[in-house]
């Protein structure tokens, strides 16, 4: 998008390809911890879970901040009306909140669901 933007149906549709992407960079983010979580080898000290619980929270919050983050010096700069940057800065914010929310309400999910697996220990012991 190297255009800039300057009526409000350049707007919305700014705002909607950013709601799109961060849904997509959530989903990314949740395949990737996913991947790291098999990856990392079961230890006899019964503490593995809690590198990979770790993992699972910093690519949850660094991925969709990485998103905000690029919106904030690529997208900002190329809207020439004050207002409607505040608008999307709003949507911008929003975007991260929710991708932040459905990351980790699915990731949780997925891990009561595979209890028994890698990802599963995530949550740490299960009681009998």
């Amino acid at each position: 998008m190297n255009t800039i933007i300057r009526t409000p149906l350049q707007l919305q549709q700014t705002q909607a390809d950013a709601w799109v992407y961060g849904l997509i960079v959530c989903g990314i983010a949740l395949a990737l911890a996913i991947a790291i979580a098999f990856i990392i080898n079961w230890r006899s000290d019964r503490r593995d879970f809690i590198t990979r619980r770790i993992c699972f929270i910093v690519i949850g919050l660094v991925m969709p901040a990485a998103y905000w983050f690029y919106n904030m010096q690529a997208i900002v700069p190329k809207i020439s009306n004050p207002g409607f940057q505040s608008m999307f800065e709003e949507t911008n914010l929003k975007v991260l909140l929710v991708s932040i929310v459905i990351y980790f309400v699915a990731g949780i999910l997925l891990m009561l669901g595979f209890r028994n697996t890698k990802l599963g220990s995530i949550l740490g012991k299960k009681k009998n």
